[in-house]
């Protein structure tokens, strides 16, 4: 299978990496980097061909598959591209500026009955089958779901070639879209169910950046489980950890709780279980590296694909909404 790796300055790229040099059937044969930062070395590693820009790439060089990295607002374009030339791709989020944007994505995918996938990298993770298990084992009804996710501070983006991240005009924002996307998709994933409302705050320093450095949601799903999801470019930089994440969960069967190796499950009798798994998101590019490329993807696949991210964004776009009404709920 020949790869193709398109704008492979984004921050996540070393994350795919190791999973494409091991994968025996697997040769990217080409990589294209308009910031001249990271891909001579990546093309050296692969004995791939470099190209300076993502459309001659694809003018260029035929391909069975491509990772698509790049600027948020570079990628409606890449991928109609990929869609145009009938080449399966897996998308970093959010796959546009808009939520437009990726619809008009999904729809043009679909009509090609073309794979797309997007890591929403949690559903390729332990944490979530645990919890899904869990929940399915004990017939429980959620209540309250929290995550907090900060990350490191803006200036990182500086730092690893990716400025644009700080343009709202190019980025679509700031953590809210960039993090809490994720967050999201693991609460509908985790609830089985729909969010129905969205209110949200953010904070925002313009001397560090145009974009929001935190942001607090909150989420009302169909049953009425609350959720709230913390997201910012907050937590000091130069730390071995790189990043605070945490959560609770309750439910009317068990409590769930995130600990330094895992997760604590604490039944309604007080009985607790710790369970050992890396709730390093990072680890997980693996795993979605290998099911994307696997054999049987087009019937096997059960991570993002299009219409998820289409779903997502919506709720995304309430709560900018949300933040500019001062925090009033938006119903979906």
């Amino acid at each position: 299978m020949n790869v193709v790796l398109l704008e492979v300055s984004h921050w996540h790229t070393p994350l795919y990496l190791d999973a494409l040099e091991r994968l025996a059937d697997v040769t990217v044969t080409a990589i294209s980097d308009a910031t001249g930062t990271r891909g001579a070395a990546l093309a050296e590693r692969f004995g791939a061909r470099l190209f300076d820009d993502w459309q001659t790439l694809l003018q260029d060089q035929p391909a069975d598959f491509a990772f698509a990295f790049g600027p948020h607002d570079e990628l409606h374009a890449m991928g109609k591209a990929l869609i145009e030339r009938r080449i399966p791709f897996a998308m970093e989020k959010p796959c546009g500026l808009t939520r437009q944007e990726v619809l008009e994505l999904q729809r043009l995918a679909e009509a090609a009955d073309l794979f797309v996938a997007v890591p929403l990298i949690w559903r390729h993770s332990e944490l979530l089958s645990r919890l899904k298990s869990a929940a399915l084992h004990t017939g429980a009804k959620w209540r309250t779901q929290s995550f907090r996710f900060n990350a490191g501070p803006p200036d990182r983006y500086l730092t690893n070639s990716c400025v644009w991240m700080l343009d709202p005009r190019r980025s679509g924002g700031g953590c809210t879209i960039n993090l809490a996307v994720h967050f999201v998709d693991l609460i509908e994933q985790i609830c089985a169910e729909r969010i129905r409302s969205v209110s949200a705050v953010m904070y925002r320093d313009p001397q560090l950046a145009a974009v929001e450095i935190g942001s607090m949601m909150t989420l009302i799903t169909e049953s009425g489980c609350i959720c709230t999801i913390e997201t910012g470019y907050n937590y000091p930089a130069n730390t071995p950890e790189q990043r605070e994440y945490s959560f609770s969960l309750s439910s009317d069967r068990f409590y769930a709780r995130s600990t330094a190796e895992g997760m604590r499950l604490i039944d309604s009798n007080g009985q607790a279980s710790d369970l050992q798994m890396s709730l390093n998101s990072d680890v997980y590019y693996d795993n979605f590296v290998t099911d994307v490329l696997a054999a049987d993807r087009d019937t096997a696949y059960g991570g993002a694909r299009l219409a998820t991210m289409h779903t997502v964004l919506s709720i995304i776009e309430a709560a900018y909404e949300s933040d500019r009404l001062g925090g009033l709920p938006v119903r979906l």
